[in-house]
């Protein structure tokens, strides 16, 4: 029996019933992104007001991700501690609005899972095709019936070795299709695999840390460094550059794209030797793009550290509170690299000396929250800075997040003033130092006479 759950729905008295299911699993890249799109009805004699997402522990370690929608509504989704007939981690989704008898709702559930894609062979030569292994559930596992239910696989590429073979199935270039299946019952499992050549980046950021340090005379400056290592299948023999040349590239990959707010400016890209040129900024009516190449191509288990900087002005991210001596930093939360994910995030904000009343929100959970003191020039008791720590992130986590705190006015001419107070002191001393007289003892004119 396979424990495998891609993101099934549970409901403790089973009186719902799912009347249509429509399942895309996206393995276009080295992540597997997952949209369900369901109807389902209360069949019970009372209002159901929420329903449960369910994990099989091997699968809950993979999940990245996880998001219910109702219309345009976003439902809370949140672990909780029971747990299912066969071990199963559990989530509950709050809906927005009651589920009344005989009543039948439209979801969309999103889930990403990172992991999920295994490179098979594990080591390839340079010109071999990048081979990777997918092993799923046919069916949306659910303790409750499910009338329809049809399932679409989109791929890198046409080129498929092996599948699972189930009727009704069908295989058209790079889109497979699952079903229609009708009538599945509660806790149906089957197995579904899946051998396939991926064209897909394995970019993974193995630790990355993000510092946003606000500064109210200049800008938000943003120093990113990361710790780039491909993940694919390893490079079985030694690496040719003739053969990179005549584009024998195998799982490889040469070349990132960042997304950067608009106006941004001091765009640098370095790493342990110094500044990298090989890269290309241009403005987009939408922002700023950043594409860039390593030093070389990274293979499978290649890696490499770099760094990014630049700053966006202070007016676009941060906005004042009417009527108070608050603030609000609105800026997104992870990479703005495309097609990364990141397996350990630091966040870090560096708040103004002086700043207090520190609350913060994310659209979603993160692991831990801590803070600490940042001293730089200028500074008497120093910056506080609060840290954000996640694991396992992916571009579904891109969203804006909020930092509010409070800073007084008076405080933002404390430095300059510093500055000027600096200054007049030293030439102070230097006046008086000039028109002092530290001679010792009288002159030899004046002995003379």
């Amino acid at each position: 029996r396979v424990s495998y759950a891609l993101g099934f729905l549970l409901c403790v008295e089973s009186v719902l019933v799912i009347d249509s299911m429509e399942r895309q699993i996206d393995l276009r890249g080295h992540a597997e992104k997952v949209r369900v799109v369901m109807t389902v009805r209360n069949e019970g004699s009372k209002p159901e007001n929420s329903m449960l997402l369910a994990f099989s522990e091997e699968r809950h370690q993979n999940l990245s991700y996880a998001k219910v929608n109702s219309g345009k509504s976003k439902l809370l989704v949140r672990q909780i501690d029971d747990k299912g007939p066969d071990g199963e981690v559990l989530y509950k989704a709050s809906l927005s609005k009651a589920l009344g008898p005989n009543q039948a709702r439209k979801l969309t559930v999103i889930l990403g899972f990172m992991g999920i894609l295994v490179p098979y062979p594990q080591y390839v030569k340079q010109n071999d095709p990048h081979l990777v292994k997918y092993n799923g559930c046919l069916y949306v596992t659910s303790p409750y019936l499910v009338k329809k239910q049809t399932t679409t696989i989109k791929l890198s590429t046409p080129n498929v070795i092996s599948s699972t073979k189930a009727k009704p199935h069908s295989h058209k270039g790079d889109k497979i299709t699952y079903g229609p299946y009708t009538n599945i019952k509660a806790y149906t499992h089957k197995a579904l695999s899946l051998h396939f050549e991926s064209k897909a980046e394995f970019s993974t950021v193995t630790e990355m840390e993000r510092e946003i340090k606000v500064c109210h005379w200049g800008g938000v400056v943003f120093t990113e460094t990361y710790n780039l290592r491909n993940s694919g299948a390893y490079l079985k023999d030694v690496f040719s550059r003739i053969e990179y040349e005549r584009m024998q590239r195998g799982s490889s990959f040469d070349f990132l794209t960042a997304k950067l707010p608009a106006n941004s400016y001091g765009i640098d890209y370095r790493d342990d030797i110094g500044n990298i040129s090989t890269s290309n900024v241009r403005e987009t009516s939408k922002g700023v793009v950043m594409e860039m190449r390593p030093r070389f191509p990274l293979f499978g288990g290649w890696h490499t550290v770099f760094k990014l900087f630049y700053t966006v002005p202070i007016m676009q991210l941060v906005k004042s509170i009417v009527g108070s001596s608050s603030y609000i930093l609105n800026t997104t939360f992870s990479t703005p690299f495309e097609g990364l994910i990141v397996e350990d995030a630091t966040i870090k904000i560096v708040l103004p000396e002086g700043s207090s009343n520190i609350k913060w929100v994310t659209p979603f959970a993160i692991d831990s929250v801590d803070t600490e003191v940042q001293k730089t020039y200028l500074d008497l008791t120093g910056r506080p800075v609060l840290v954000l720590k996640a694991k396992n992130l992916m571009r579904y986590h891109n969203q804006y997040f909020q930092v509010w705190y409070s800073y007084p006015s008076i405080m933002i001419h404390r430095g300059p003033l510093f500055v000027v107070i600096g200054f007049a002191t030293f030439f102070a001393c230097v006046i008086i130092a000039s028109r002092l007289d530290l001679t010792i003892g009288s002159s030899t004119k004046d002995k003379t006479e």
